[in-house]
Formats: C-alpha cells, structure tokens, sequence
C-alpha cells in the first residue's frame, strides 16, 4: 500500500513542530545528513522492521527518519486537502532544516520516495543525492497499466470503507476477501498492523494522496544530483515502470529492478550493499 517497510528502538524517539504539526523523528550516525521517507500507512518501525542492517549506514550518513504527518505518532491534519506531495515535501524540507543542515541525501521507499522526488524537483537546492525505493505510480494517469489502476482502485476502496463503515468493521470485511492473506498467521499480522494504524492515515491521508497529481515525467530531466532508483516486478502499486520512467528522464539515474515482489526481503543484504555503494559514491 505505497508501503515497504526497529532497530533503531534502542534511539529514542523527537519531536519536531514542521508546518504546524509535531511530526516524530529519529536521528543517528555520523556524515552528511540523509533524510529517508516510510511508505503510506507506515511509520519509523516500518523502516526499522524491514532493513534491520540498517545500522550499517550509520558510518556513513546521519541517518534521519520520521513519522510522516498523519502516520505513526505523527500529528497530521483533518482533511485530504492537507495529504499531497507538496505538503509531505514541504515537510520533509522543514525536518532538513530543524536538523541544521543546507542539504541532505534524500529518499524514501514508496510514499517516501515520491515525498523525496517533490524535493528533488521543487527544492533542488536542499538536495545532495536522492534514494528512491519501490517508487508508486508516476506519471500521468493515462501511462498507467491494468495492474496499477487495479490496485489504486483497491486503495481507494479501502479509504472508502474505513470512511463509511470504521477502521474495526472494514478490517473485518477485508479478513474475510479471497486473498487477505497467504495463511492465518499472515492474516493475524495484517488484521494487527492495519489496526495500529494512526485513524489520520486512513481516513485523509489514503484519499488525499490518490487525488493528489504528480509531476510531469518531462521534469524529471530537471534532477542533475546523483539519482538510485530501486524498484521490482509484479507489484501495481510500485510498478518497475515508474522505475523505469525515472531512469529514462534523470541524467545520473541508477537503477535496480528484481524480478519480483519478494526479492528485496529475502535478498536484503544486496539491498544494504547496492545503497551503500552509492552512499560511498556521493558523500
């Protein structure tokens, strides 16, 4: 769900006021800053669960991530209108700024990546290098296939439910599709993980951010940092295609696509290797 996924558990966590809202943050590591976004409907744990080597980058970057407004313990505001790329990236550019720095390594997986990109694009100078992980569906909407129309339809399903029928009985309907899950200790983890959700993510930030337009692919040849894109196959939501499309536009654009939905969990270590390498190469 525009998501992949502590521990930096042993960190405690900061909170910082951007734009009006306390957002929650954590910082750890040494060298250039490096600001790193969650997906939709995840959190700084989502982070922390997914790549737990994570520590490893702490030698070469500051590594800075936070709770997304209306996500994890992150205040956010009440309405769609306040979920879009440019509110997400005004706040990521306001948590480069609370951290004292002129530029950051920016990125993020999913959600986080497209927050990264609007910073790329309308920020430039903020931007040191830019990591974006499992990109959503770029482009204009005409560009994207069935899969990925299918699944944004899903997505909108979903926030619709939980505004019409509430979070408890929306999960409880979703239990029961074909397909919620590959057996029933995965459907304990999902009913669990969409239960903790902070209500703002699913009430207005699902909805506002699947109206929320991005920028015209032709702008993308405007990004002149060092650019990593990571992305796989088989999955509408981070379709290899938006990988593919960032690659074809940005100058210095490195790109990753495995050959399925899997491939970066259970192969973690090439993640970790392929971002550290680039790490080395720009700070």
């Amino acid at each position: 769900m525009w998501a992949y996924g502590a521990t930096l558990s042993r960190m405690s966590s900061q909170l910082a006021q951007i734009n009006g809202f306390r957002l929650r943050y954590r910082i750890e590591g040494k060298g250039p800053l490096a600001v790193f976004g969650h997906g939709l409907m995840g959190s700084i744990e989502q982070i922390d669960e997914a790549h737990a080597q994570l520590s490893a980058l702490h030698d070469r970057v500051r590594l800075l991530t936070y709770d997304a407004r209306g996500h994890g313990q992150s205040e956010g505001p009440r309405n769609p209108a306040g979920y879009t790329w440019e509110t997400l990236g005004q706040d990521m550019c306001g948590l480069i700024a609370h951290a004292g720095d002129e530029q950051a390594i920016v990125g993020g997986a999913s959600m986080g990546a497209a927050t990264a990109l609007w910073v790329a694009l309308e920020r430039p100078e903020l931007v040191r290098a830019l990591v974006l992980a499992m990109p959503p569906p770029l482009g204009h909407h005409s560009m994207r296939e069935e899969a990925e129309r299918q699944a944004v339809t899903v997505l909108d399903m979903l926030a619709a439910a939980v505004e019409n029928y509430g979070l408890e009985k929306t999960v409880e309907l979703a239990r029961m599709m074909p397909g919620f899950a590959a057996n029933p200790e995965d459907a304990e983890a999902r009913v669990k993980w969409l239960l903790a959700q902070n209500p703002l993510a699913l009430s207005y930030g699902v909805r506002g951010l699947l109206q929320a337009p991005f920028h015209d692919p032709a702008l993308y040849a405007t990004i002149r940092v060092p650019t990593l894109v990571i992305c796989h196959e088989g999955d509408g939501l981070h379709p290899a295609r938006a990988g593919e499309l960032l690659r074809s536009h940005i100058p210095d654009c490195e790109l990753h696509v495995a050959p399925g939905v899997t491939h970066w969990r259970d192969n973690a270590g090439d993640f970790l290797n392929i971002i550290t390498r680039f790490l080395d190469r720009v700070s």
